[in-house]
């Protein structure tokens, strides 16, 4: 019987060659995910999309869950061209109650933030899901044992995670300057 292997010894013989192809899979649906999120969301924060209009903060209020805390601030928007009005607004942001902010309503009917804050935020993570992608084509190389262009790839992930840190950088600092 020594010419037979049982299931989980061919099992486990498969198994790390299926693991890197997972680890691959993973990263690239990963970094495809989270690219699109925060390109949907920078859109809306840089003002190339939804309705621009302002939010009258009437009440904030706060919500716990998983031993968190989050805020919810309620109002009526208008938009700048005077079309929408929602009397019954929420964004689940903490704004001094009694301000008006900038914010964008989006296709389904939410909102997001406007600013130099939210702009570069949004970019920041947009620029860590492009890293990912990037991780992910390196990995592809190094399974497929590539030569050449592995230099230009690791490049680009230098230049995207300064991108990405600079832009981390000033979306935290305008965030603070903003809440003074």
């Amino acid at each position: 019987m020594r010419g037979r292997t049982n299931r989980r010894d061919r099992l486990r013989e498969g198994a790390p060659a299926r693991r890197p192809l997972l680890v691959i899979a993973g990263l690239f649906a990963v970094g495809t995910l989270v690219t699109w999120l925060a390109v949907t969301h920078l859109a809306y924060a840089t003002g190339a999309a939804g309705t621009s209009g302002h939010l009258g903060v009437q009440a904030c209020s706060w919500s716990q869950a998983g031993g968190h805390r989050y805020p919810h601030c309620h109002g009526i928007f208008r938009s700048d061209d005077g079309t929408v009005v929602d009397p019954d607004a929420t964004i689940d942001s903490d704004l001094p109650v009694g301000s008006t902010v900038a914010l964008r309503r989006t296709v389904g009917d939410s909102y997001e933030q406007v600013g130099v804050d939210a702009t570069f935020g949004w970019l920041a993570l947009s620029l860590s899901g492009l890293v990912v992608l990037v991780l992910g084509a390196m990995a592809v190389r190094a399974r497929a044992a590539a030569q050449g262009s592995s230099r230009a790839l690791s490049v680009l992930l230098g230049v995207l995670v300064a991108a990405m840190l600079t832009s981390a950088f000033i979306g935290g600092v305008a965030g603070v300057a903003g809440s003074f």
